[in-house]
């Protein structure tokens, strides 16, 4: 037997040995790839379930807190239903204050749920929160359109109506009121606030303008047709302004009422809710003047009238916020302008009227321009107001004519008065002492073309009998106009004593011939200190009475073709020629009468008798 290395031996059982561990190794190695493999395997496996399981903790946490929350707002879900309840109803069903009250409630558990949700866009509530700002969205809607329906409470209606039964115009009731009252208030803090102040300046802007609209077509003429003169009131722009300031006050009060707590904005609401009614106004204003510009023949008078209206609407308008007042007040000056052009046309109109008289009429009665011209002075003085309102920045000699010879009755203390009042008076008296004026040069003219005209001086001419009648006939009528219209409180005290001056200067024109009938009786005495008359002072004496008896028939003659329809004027000549003529009479009739053997024979009346002849005179 082969002899082994020991070495050598061991090398092989070494080297047998790694082979072995090299195998297991190998072995181990595959066993820690598939380990490896099948832990990779295991973990892709309880990737999902781990996962879930952290999706589940995260749900449960959830639901934990979803719980948590629900739990908090229960209380609040449950009372905001109840207020829901209420404002799904009517307003007028459930009450304008619990109405407002549930309103309330809802902002409240808002602003809660706000707070405990921390975040309500993003929170599981934001649907509940959605829905109660819904609630209050569609709340105060409603409470809008309940204001809307309060303020329609009153339809637009024809204001003429009321006025002609003196009815005031419709105004709400204390409920109402105290309702929209509340409303507003309730709108107060809220960014919607202005708006309410748009709903009703709308509302109340279309009442007013489609209660207005009855009248407005009958401000579109100032007449019926061409050339017909207006009558006083006539025109629709009356009627109307009267119906504006009735509204306007309406609105003022209104506007106080149901802005009581805020009284600075009361001025603001006011002018905005008043301003597009002066501005429809202004419009039929500015037609109106252009149609008096147009027409001054017929419808000047208007024209104080107009003023009169435009001053109510500014006076009434004075201190508040309304932009049109402004283009108003400019309206009234140039109306202003056309009246301050009637007191001088007047004057022109006087003149052409009293040139016109042709002949002192037979009757030595009352002309057609005296008839004429007093009715249209009666009819200035129908507008008394407006003449006052024009008048005061005027002066008088912005109607007197330029002609030096009228002797006008004025008084100094009056000529020096500049009210408006003292004016007025000088334009009336003035206008009358103008027409006597005119009518006293005409008959002078034609009942003396060959003379010289006298009116400022005192000398006698002739015919001045007949033309002081003439004049006291148409004074009466003058008189008879005054007293009987508007003339006799405009003239005053002051303008009555000028009509008084002139009946006084033509009594004296009337009695002129008397007065020189007198003349004759007023001489030297005849009779001596012995009570003896001699034969040359007899024929003298003689001659008086017979120059006295011829002249005073010629006179009862002549006064008695004069025949006069006013009494008063009647009795007021018979005195004066009584009271001239009978004391002188009897005077010389009781010192001169027993002078002769027949006194019959040369004294044809006894003073008695003389007085009966007179009171025939004047019929």
């Amino acid at each position: 037997m082969a002899s082994i290395d020991v070495n050598e031996a061991d090398v092989i059982i070494f080297s047998d040995g790694l082979k072995k561990l090299d195998a297991l190794y190998h072995d181990m190695s595959e066993s820690l790839s598939k380990i490896s493999t099948s832990t990779s395997n295991a973990s892709q496996l309880f990737k999902p379930i781990i996962k879930k399981n952290q999706q589940l903790k995260v749900l449960q946490y959830n639901i934990e807190t979803s719980l948590n929350s629900v739990a908090s707002v229960k209380d609040l879900a449950n009372d905001a239903s109840k207020h829901e309840l209420i404002l799904e109803q009517p307003i007028s069903n459930v009450g304008l204050k619990p109405y407002i009250n549930a309103i309330h409630k809802i902002d409240d558990i808002l602003e809660d749920l706000n707070e405990r949700t921390q975040s309500n866009e993003t929170s599981e509530f934001a649907g509940m929160v959605t829905h109660l700002r819904d609630l209050i969205v569609e709340g105060e809607r409603n409470l809008q359109i309940y204001f809307s329906k309060l303020l329609n409470s009153i339809q637009p209606f024809d204001p003429q109506i009321n006025m002609n039964k003196k009815i005031p115009f419709p105004y709400y009731d204390d409920e109402y009121l105290a309702q929209m009252s509340v409303i507003l208030d309730y709108f107060e803090n809220s960014t919607q606030k202005e708006s309410m102040v748009d709903i009703f300046i709308k509302q109340r802007i279309r009442l007013v303008s489609q209660s207005l609209a009855f009248l407005e077509p009958f401000t579109k003429q100032i007449t019926t047709g061409p050339n017909v003169p207006y009558q006083k009131g006539s025109s629709g722009v009356n009627p109307y302004t009267e119906a504006m300031l009735g509204f306007i006050a309406n609105e003022n009060s209104l506007v106080q009422d149901l802005y009581s707590k805020e009284a600075a904005r009361q001025p603001i609401i006011f002018g905005k809710l008043c301003s597009p009614i002066v501005q429809n106004y202004l419009k039929i204003i500015k037609h109106n003047r252009q149609l008096l510009q147009k027409d001054k023949d017929n419808v000047g008078l208007f024209s104080f009238e107009l003023s009169d209206k435009v001053n109510d609407v500014l006076r009434l308008l004075r201190g508040k916020n309304i932009p049109e007042t402004e283009s108003l007040n400019t309206e009234l000056i140039e109306i202003q302008r056309i009246s301050h052009s009637l007191f001088q046309e007047l004057f022109s109109y006087i003149n052409t009227k009293t040139r016109s008289m042709s002949q002192v009429p037979s009757d030595n009665g009352v002309t057609e321009p005296t008839v004429d011209i007093m009715s249209r002075i009666r009819k200035f003085s129908e507008y008394k107001s407006g003449c006052l309102s024009t008048i005061q920045a005027m002066s008088r000699v912005q109607w007197l004519p330029k002609d030096p010879k009228i002797p006008w009755t004025i008084s100094k203390s009056q000529e020096s008065d500049y009210s408006s009042t003292a004016l007025l008076s000088s334009f009336f008296g003035d206008s009358i002492d103008y027409l006597i004026f005119g009518l006293e040069r005409r008959a002078q003219e034609t009942l003396n073309p060959q003379h010289e005209i006298h009116i400022l001086s005192n000398k006698r001419f002739p015919n001045i009998q007949r033309i002081g009648f003439f004049l006291l006939n148409n004074l009466s009528l003058i008189d008879q106009v005054v007293q009987r219209s508007e003339i006799n409180s405009i003239l005053g005290e002051l303008g009555l004593q000028r009509l008084e001056k002139l009946r006084k200067k033509y009594i004296n024109y009337y009695v002129s011939d008397w007065r020189d009938l007198t003349a004759i009786l007023l001489d030297q005495t005849f009779v001596d200190s012995s009570g003896k008359i001699s034969s040359k002072e007899k024929d003298q004496i003689k001659e008086k009475f017979k120059k006295f008896h011829d002249g005073f028939e010629d006179l009862v003659s002549r006064s008695k073709s004069y025949r006069i329809s006013d009494p008063a004027l009647k009795k007021l000549l018979k005195q004066e020629i009584v009271s001239l003529l009978l004391p002188m009479y009897e005077r010389f009739y009781n010192r001169y009468k027993d002078s002769f053997k027949h006194p019959r024979k040369h004294i044809k009346y006894t003073p008695s008798e003389l007085m009966n002849v007179l009171n025939t005179i004047i019929k």
